[in-house]
């Protein structure tokens, strides 16, 4: 299977998640697709995601190194940034939107590519 089958499996497995959030209505679901959609747009997240993205592109670990990286910058994010703690869900939600980002810009590089 080719990077871009994988990429496009994921994308797939992605929205028909979100599509049964919302068509039956689950709000564990839909909560932390909105919450998710909203820290993605925001600069704190999405810069250092697409930084990371770029810097680590041809490691062999690229997930792994960006898992650790989205990690690293929720925390960094909320208690530098914002200033207090937060809870688990705030930190993993902002860690994910870090991932959804790198993710996005992966596929990006992978369709521009081919």
């Amino acid at each position: 299977m080719s990077k871009k089958q994988t990429y496009f499996y994921i994308l797939a497995a992605g929205i028909i998640t979100i599509a049964a959030g919302y068509l039956m209505p689950v709000p564990a679901i839909t909560g932390a697709f909105r919450t998710i959609s909203k820290m993605v747009a925001n600069p704190l997240v999405f810069g250092p995601a697409a930084v990371c993205a770029f810097i680590f592109m041809g490691n062999s670990r690229y997930w792994l190194i960006n898992l650790a990286c989205a990690l690293i910058a929720s925390l960094a994010v909320q208690y530098f940034i914002i200033g207090h703690g937060a809870g688990i869900y705030t930190i993993l939600y902002r860690a994910l939107a870090f991932l959804v980002v790198v993710y996005f810009l992966n596929l990006l590089k992978v369709i521009l590519n081919k």
